[in-house]
């Protein structure tokens, strides 16, 4: 008699399917990976669709085959061929650093048929609201609306642990959120009794979050927030490894000591271009060229 199975949407089945690329693509065996958590024919069966296993199963099998949890969402949101949260913030950047208006304009309209579709679903309207928020980088004339930004600035508040998506998402955004409350969000992605604050890819993000609201209180005179972020920036120790956003940090502490009134400061962010220069960081070191200019008008 042969066993019925349930019947499983693709976004189920695709775990299953994920899981089996990335065991294939690791060299392990069914049986390596199926290890003392359950049996090859278990195994098989959530391979192929015909089950789901339990959570704690389920890891303990991407620990048998050395895969992260990251690796497998990226892995899994590609096989349904939607956009991985660390992947899509590359696409973005790229786009704006590119200056490649048609491409941003290109991700809103595809985001914007989908709200059409599913106008309650909370991270598509985030989506949308992040992608103005970048599109405006290279197009002044796109802005999130007053209702967009309540809507953003509730989400934030309303987190008790924050996550990849929700730093990328305040990093992103804070240009349109009220300095007050930009403070207030950034103290509390920073808290230390965040969970998973010292993991490496939330630390990693934290900093760049980091980093760009400190030019943003620096451009708009709020001093005394942007010293407090310098010195925690400071005080985190970035890792060796992220050799940019420790130049980075030199160039916004250079720039929060020029804006102060510190006149010789302005030697050490022309020092910061060179590095960028140097390293053949050519997009980034022609936006730092242009900064220097228009501080050198002022």
């Amino acid at each position: 008699m042969n066993k019925v199975y349930p019947n499983y949407s693709e976004a189920e089945k695709a775990i299953g399917a994920t899981f089996k690329f990335l065991r294939e693509s690791k060299g392990f065996s069914q049986e390596e990976a199926a290890g003392d958590e359950i049996s090859s024919p278990q195994l098989s069966n959530f391979e192929n669709g015909k089950t789901i296993l339990v959570t704690n199963h389920f890891i303990a099998l991407l620990r048998n085959i050395n895969v992260d949890m990251f690796e497998f969402q990226n892995a899994y949101n590609q096989y349904l061929r939607n956009k991985d949260v660390l992947l899509f913030s590359v696409k973005l950047s790229d786009a704006v650093m590119e200056r490649d208006i048609s491409k941003l304009k290109l991700f809103s309209k595809n985001l914007e048929k989908l709200l059409e579709s599913n106008p309650h679903n909370k991270t598509l309207k985030l989506d949308s609201i992040r992608i103005k928020s970048v599109l405006s980088f290279v197009d002044k004339t796109c802005v999130i609306t007053k209702n967009e930004q309540s809507f953003l600035i509730s989400y934030l508040f309303n987190l008790k642990e924050w996550g990849m998506y929700d730093i990328r998402l305040l990093g992103t955004c804070a240009q349109f959120i009220d300095l007050i409350k930009l403070a207030e969000l950034t103290n509390r992605m920073i808290d230390p009794s965040q969970i998973n604050i010292e993991l490496y890819h939330v630390k990693h993000a934290v900093v760049q979050c980091v980093l760009n609201i400190i030019n943003i209180f620096v451009e708009q005179k709020m001093f005394e927030p942007a010293r407090r972020l310098i010195l925690y920036l400071e005080n985190s120790e970035i890792h060796e490894y992220f050799m940019f956003d420790k130049l980075t940090l030199i160039y916004n502490r250079a720039n929060y000591s020029y804006k102060r009134g510190d006149s010789e400061a302005l030697e050490v962010m022309e020092q910061c271009l060179k590095v960028l220069e140097f390293c053949g960081c050519s997009k980034t070191a022609t936006q730092v060229s242009d900064e220097l200019k228009n501080l050198e008008k002022e």
